[in-house]
């Protein structure tokens, strides 16, 4: 992108400027998903005799000052792109009053309800602006303002910004000179990034990416949540002073920040989830000097591509940390929706939606001398929750005195809430043991591995083909290296070991025979064998066996775990359709899928119908399916 000059806005009419790099791709990202929201809320809750006309003027005077908080998106047209046209304040200011009862003490967390149960909704940028205001009523000396925002135009370190001069507008407003003048603030221009680009785009390149590997996460117990993915929080988990005075002193003498020691701690848990070779989203700020006062979009997620080595200590895994947030802030103001697009057009290297979209971790800022205002009491909700993420999990991160503390936003089609409180409360548990031993094997400190036994049994004669659903016979489960695993079925929910050796208890372990931690998919094993078997399962809450399949039918895919055997039972489950096979084929970076289909009905073998049906079930972010094969 061309860079353009600033321009100033008009007092009366729309100025039309370009799009950043990062709201273009925001842009294109609504575009696609149109029933994404893509922002949040905080809050200020007013104790005092401030009036409903003092809280809109100073919300207007903040916009006033603020170009970006006033823009609608104007379409692209042919080779005209998409831009943002930046009203005056008063024609675009969106502000409601509502009465809502909430009792003392509990203001901001009703706020918080009110918004997500009334006001929650998609984004239309081009029909409102990326701010709106709802005012809560509550009785004559009680009053929170909802703030709600599009990341288009507000980021984290944005929050800040309008608190400090929200409070400064509104106690102009309640003096006797009023509120004072102000100067017109320019629009920042956008430098190109195109050299950039070019250097990001090499570097995922030398990174293998189709064979990047998927992550892997503790498995859902409960049911899946009904009406699709939403953003639960877990309840907020402290990091106790000592234990950042421990990380502080750490990361000072390997000349790396408080925050890379954070991102160290996320990797050390994800690697006592079997994780060797991931990628963390970390948002970070591009702001410059002249810019840093705006309120708007200066920040921009880079993926960060994190490489555990074999015995790693904390101590490693800081040094690890250290230069990849270094790749980080190097390519900081590159998006990368940019370099996905130059992968795919140019090199053929097609990653799919979703891929890098695991984990985030954020650790903005916080600002705490936010200003007085006389006579007013406010009291600021910055915590809550973004409406949707970009990311299924994202630690949330904050310093707080000589300690500091988080919580955990979850998709919750990727965990309930039981695993990610368990994630949430495991991150502390580690990262305040790694900081006490930073030198000694990480693999030391993780918890010990879940332990599980089956029912005395038998072999039932008949062994296991196919890992499909509609099984109610008993089968038995033989490794080529360890014998009889033990005999399984298949109730509601998929396959169960049932029955196993007399005295034998099993664990779910890593390749190399770590134990893993309750509810984390890995190889089956029998507790007093080193050995690995060749079948994957996990161990729930109630200290069933859960089984998964052939772990040679799992491949790794541009951040991806494709398990074939998954995908044939979802395939399998269609009615008429009697076995499913899935095999895949083509280079990593450009795999298609073929689906041969064994029918109960021969007579019911209508391609176009099959193709659409596998096409329904087919897991999304999977390589397409180049072909649907029918045997009678």
């Amino acid at each position: 992108m061309n860079s353009t000059a600033p321009a100033r806005p008009s007092p009366d009419q729309p100025v039309v400027v370009p799009l950043s790099p990062a709201q273009e791709s925001m842009w294109l990202e609504q575009l696609l998903h149109p029933e994404s929201i893509n922002g949040g809320i905080f809050s200020v809750l007013v104790r005092g005799a401030a009036t409903a006309g003092q809280l809109r003027a100073a919300c207007l005077a903040v916009c006033a000052d603020h170009p970006q908080l006033r823009g609608l998106v104007v379409p692209g047209e042919g080779a005209t792109p998409a831009r943002i046209a930046v009203h005056p304040a008063e024609q675009v200011l969106s502000f409601e009053q509502v009465t809502v009862a909430a009792p003392p003490g509990e203001e901001l967390s009703c706020a918080r309800r009110w918004h997500r149960e009334h006001r929650l909704r998609p984004w239309r940028l081009t029909e409102r602006p990326p701010i709106a205001f709802y005012l809560l009523e509550h009785d004559e000396l009680r009053r929170t303002l909802v703030v709600a925002v599009h990341h288009i135009a507000f980021d984290g370190r944005s929050k800040f910004l309008f608190a400090r001069q929200f409070l400064s507008a509104l106690g102009e407003l309640r003096s006797p000179e009023g509120l004072r003048p102000r100067a017109a603030v320019d629009i920042p221009e956008h430098p190109s990034i195109d050299a950039e680009l070019a250097e990001v785009v090499g570097h995922w390149l030398a990174a293998d990416l189709p064979n990047l590997p998927g992550l892997v996460l503790p498995r859902r117990e409960s049911a899946l949540p009904a009406g699709g993915r939403t953003v639960e929080p877990t309840p907020r988990f402290d990091l106790p002073a000592e234990t950042c005075a421990r990380l502080a002193a750490l990361a000072k003498a390997a000349g790396v920040s408080f925050f890379t020691g954070l991102v160290a701690g996320a990797a050390a848990r994800l690697h006592e989830y079997g994780n060797t070779r991931f990628v963390l989203g970390i948002p970070a700020d591009t702001s410059e000097p002249g810019t840093r006062e705006l309120i708007g979009l200066q920040v921009n997620v880079v993926p960060c591509l994190v490489d555990v080595p074999a015995g790693a200590s904390f101590t490693d895994l800081l040094a690890v940390s250290g230069r990849a947030l270094a790749l980080v802030q190097r390519h900081r103001r590159v998006p990368f929706a940019w370099v996905l697009r130059q992968l795919r057009q140019r090199h053929g290297v097609d990653v799919t939606q979703g891929a890098f979209d695991g984990v985030g971790v954020s650790y903005p800022t916080v600002v705490r001398d936010l200003g007085e205002v006389p006579g007013l009491e406010a009291e600021w909700d910055f915590f809550a929750p973004n409406s949707t993420q970009s990311f299924d999990l994202t630690l949330q991160l904050r310093r707080e005195g000589e300690g500091a503390y988080g919580r955990l936003d979850h998709s919750t089609l990727v965990l309930d809430g039981a695993a990610a409180g368990r994630f949430a409360a495991g991150y502390a548990r580690l990262l305040a043991a790694a900081t006490a031993e930073p030198g000694r094997p990480l693999a030391e400190l993780f918890e010990p591995g879940a332990e599980a036994a089956a029912p005395p049994g038998e072999p039932a004669g008949r062994p296991v083909v196919r890992f499909q659903p509609a099984r109610a016979e008993q089968l038995d489960l033989e490794d080529e290296a360890l014998g009889w695993l033990g005999r399984c079925e298949w109730p509601a929910g998929g396959a169960v070991l049932t029955g196993g050796p007399a005295g034998r208890r099993y664990r779910v372990v890593t390749p190399a025979g770590r134990a893993l931690p309750q509810g984390v998919p890995g190889l089956l094993a029998f507790a007093d064998d080193p050995r690995p078997s060749g079948y994957r399962a996990w161990i729930d809450g109630q200290g069933r066996i859960r089984l998964l399949g052939p772990a040679d039918r799992v491949r790794d895919w541009v951040g991806r775990r494709l398990d074939l055997t998954e995908a044939e039972a979802a395939v399998a489950a269609l009615p008429g359709v009697h076995a499913a096979a899935v095999e895949l084929t083509g280079e990593a970076g450009a795999l298609r899928a073929v689906v041969t289909l064994t029918l109960a009905d021969p007579a019911a073998a209508d391609p176009r119908t099959w193709r659409r049906a596998v096409r329904r079930v087919w897991p999304p972010g999977w390589p397409q399916v180049s072909e649907v094969r029918l045997n009678g």
